[in-house]
């Protein structure tokens, strides 16, 4: 470590003395830090009645400044605090103060606070803290050179601030996770060169200025919290001096292991409140207006009013993905007993709302969920699209702008392709044309509907419910016989009339259950009526060419999925086919097509108020990858963190999902962020170790090297796509490690919803 400086280390000496004079004098470790803004909290009157407040002016800015001076014998510190920054808090600031200067960020561990500092000359007797209006001024050098009057260049300032052991000048960033019990944490880039003694100081000029802070206390205080691999060892080895200096430190993954739950997603939701576990879903019928508490995470999610799950979740599960799309309400107890006082309102009509650091749950009357439910109805969208793309189109003759006619996942397919021609799938869309095609000429007739009715209960539902269903279907085919005298056969109608049909019935819209075996339905008759000949031989004929007898996937693309405002993750299907006479791919694309009657996708569509009929299905095909070594999805920011640039990532071993893991299984979560100049590289902050690989990161340095500047390629080639700044735009980025060479594969892109 360089030698600090001796009035460094002189002020560290003074600072702890400091320090300690207040922690004795101050002890407050027993209050709500939540401040007097948050409504859910009720936090104790602080207020000092020894101290008063006059106002000077500062000789370098125009701005009126406020300070305080003690009324008592003992002395006081004098801090400036004015509109763009504070160079202290007072004990009765509190952190609603903190939260009136402090940037508001969402994270996986819900809302935090940030709020920059600089500290000017840092290497002399009279150090200088500003703690920034972070609103105004979220970049440290913006608010060096305007209020600081700083005339360093940027690349001087920076060099000088973060790439460099002898500092003049330091910056940091203080983060108040409202989540995380009244802690407030330290943290500098991961590019910076600070050193742990450096560290040390910092934390003791920052403490002493932030009266509200209780130090030494287990919260209510200041914590410092290494941000990147590097931090993280150097801490590691500066252990012994941290704790004799009394500065708590803990990294990424302590904070989020410590967080008795987590605030996914944040809303009001009215509903009724039930407990069901994984293998009960798959078989309950649930609306908009149910709130589920799950004992376990599902395969899949359907349309609910709120979640509230028992085990831990991801910011990429598929239900915090579904929550987030829907904008409804969120929270997992990451593996905790889950209250006793939730519980008791199994079965009632609640109210849940969630905030970003409570929630709060209580009966509510049918006129107060129904006002809400109808205040909350969407505008009717309809779904454009191009049905002039009758072939087969091979990636090659596709890109971006394709999304029109065969679906954003297949034109996103396309041009991943081209721009990574050897770490990306290739193949080809079937464009919306052959599904819409297939809804004109597909019949369905009378011995159809008696096939159904079979299948409807073979599949658990009530007889009753199977009988109105097959009066629907046998209606359906005498109203068409009615009402056209040159039907093409007696007794028949086409599946789009059919589906017309069914879909405008009031029982329909009426009866939840019945809509889900009506839909069920529709979808058995999708898979049981064969394709045109002439489109069967030809698409299978197509993929045998490309790929002979090996495996491909069918995968959907459709025009309301993947969009800039509703990603659509997990709702329509995707499917496995060979040249074999068992699954060719003519007969499994029809359960592709189907999908978009499925009662779960039809609810959210609903949801959305989105015209079902405008939803257009077209296929992406192309080779499937059977031999996965790992597997992971990517959101292109550091959505653990905002405060730090990088990128964010779940990984897992093998084929093991990541997002919707049939065991429980929890994925690997790191961050990756940029290694500190002149070092090339990145650096890993581990968050969560897979419970398949507990005791190593899943993949090695050079993969993630590899993988962080794929990703940074892929970042910037969409973002010009999208027409947005890379830094204005995340994306959510599915890959592969395949194979014994361990080759890098990546399989989708669509923007990220946050």
């Amino acid at each position: 470590m360089p030698m600090m400086r001796l009035s460094v280390l002189a002020y560290f000496l003074l600072s702890i003395l400091v320090a300690t004079f207040w922690a004795c004098s101050d002890d407050d470790s027993s209050r709500d830090p939540s401040g007097p803004d948050d409504p859910d909290i009720i936090v104790p009157d602080t207020t000092s009645t020894d101290t008063t407040k006059k106002d000077t002016t500062r000789t370098d800015t125009t701005q009126t400044d406020t300070v305080k001076t003690d009324t008592l014998s003992e002395p006081s510190p004098v801090f400036i605090q004015n509109e763009n920054e504070y160079t202290g808090f007072y004990k009765e600031d509190g952190y609603a103060a903190f939260r009136k200067l402090a940037y508001t960020s969402k994270t996986e561990m819900g809302a935090s606070y940030l709020v920059k500092f600089v500290i000017s000359n840092f290497d002399t007797d009279s150090p200088e803290v500003h703690f920034m209006n972070t609103k105004a001024y979220p970049i440290h050098y913006d608010f060096a050179q305007m209020v600081l009057h700083d005339e360093r260049s940027v690349f001087v300032f920076e060099s000088e601030t973060y790439f460099t052991t002898e500092k003049n000048t330091v910056a940091g960033t203080l983060t108040y996770y409202a989540s995380v019990d009244s802690m407030i944490a330290l943290t500098f880039f991961p590019t910076d060169l600070i050193t742990p003694e450096q560290v040390a100081v910092v934390y003791k000029m920052l403490e002493s200025r932030m009266l509200f802070l209780s130090p030494g206390a287990s919260k209510n205080c200041l914590f410092y919290m290494p941000a990147g691999t590097n931090a993280e060892e150097a801490a590691a080895g500066y252990a012994a001096e941290f704790k004799a200096a009394n500065i708590p430190v803990y990294t990424h993954a302590q904070l989020f292991g410590d967080i008795p739950f987590q605030i996914m997603n944040t809303g009001t939701a009215y509903g009724t409140l039930r407990k069901l576990t994984a293998a009960e879903l798959d078989t309950a019928i649930v609306s908009s207006h149910d709130i589920l508490i799950l004992e376990t995470l599902p395969a899949e999610i359907p349309l609910v009013a709120a979640t509230i799950s028992k085990d831990a979740q991801t910011p990429l599960s598929h239900v915090n993905l579904a929550a987030k799309a829907r904008k409804t309400p969120n929270i997992a107890f990451n593996g905790n007993e889950l209250p006793d006082s939730l519980l008791a309102l199994c079965g009632k009509l609640v109210k849940l709302e969630v905030k970003s650091n409570s929630y709060t749950v209580g009966e509510a009357s049918l006129d107060e969920a129904q006002e809400f439910w109808n205040k909350n109805v969407r505008d009717p969208i309809t779904l454009t699209y191009d049905l002039s793309d009758t072939g087969f189109i091979d990636f090659a003759d596709l890109d971006f702008n394709s999304a029109k006619s065969v679906g954003v996942k297949a034109a996103n397919l396309a041009e991943l392709h081209k721009l990574l021609p050897d770490n990306s799938p290739d193949g080809f869309a079937v464009p919306f044309y052959h599904y819409s095609h297939f809804m004109d000429y597909a019949q369905v007739t009378g011995e159809l509907c008696e096939r159904s009715f079979a299948d409807c209960g073979t599949e658990g539902r009530s007889s009753e419910i199977c009988t109105q269903v097959k009066s629907a279907c046998d209606n359906a085919l005498q109203q068409e016989s009615e009402g056209s005298e040159s039907a093409d056969e007696p007794g028949t109608t086409s599946l789009r009339s059919y589906i017309t049909s069914l879909v405008n019935r009031e029982d329909f819209a009426a009866d939840t259950r019945l809509r889900e075996a009506m839909l069920d339905n529709i979808r058995y008759m999708f898979k049981h009526i064969p394709v045109e000949t002439s489109f069967g031989e030809a698409l299978d004929a197509k993929v045998r060419g490309l790929y002979g007898e090996a495996g491909v996937r069918l995968r959907s693309s459709t025009n309301s999925e993947d969009l800039s405002d509703f990603n659509g993750a997990g709702l329509y299907k995707s499917v496995k086919a060979t040249t074999r006479e068992k699954d060719l791919p003519s007969d499994e694309i029809r359960k592709v097509w189907a999908s978009v009657w499925s009662f779960k996708v039809f609810e959210e569509r609903s949801l959305w108020n989105i015209d079902h009929f405008s939803v257009q299905m077209a296929v992406a095909v192309h080779e499937s990858y059977p031999d996965e070594v790992a597997n992971g999805v990517i959101i292109t920011q550091n959505i653990a963190d905002y405060s730090v640039a990088g990128i964010y990532a779940n990984i897992q071993v093998g084929e093991t999902s990541v997002t919707n893991p049939e065991g429980g299984e929890l994925p690997e979560i790191i961050s990756i962020i940029p290694s500190p100049p002149p070092q090339r590289g990145v650096q890993s902050v581990l968050l969560q170790h897979s419970s398949l690989c507990p005791d190593s990161l899943i993949l090695g340095s050079g993969e993630i090297y590899a993988l962080y500047r794929t990703v940074k390629l892929i970042q910037d080639h969409f973002a010009a796509l999208y027409k947005k700044s890379s830094d204005a735009i995340a994306l959510d980025i599915e890959f592969k490690l395949m194979g014994e060479d361990r080759k890098m594969v990546f399989k989708q892109v669509r923007p990220y919803i946050n």
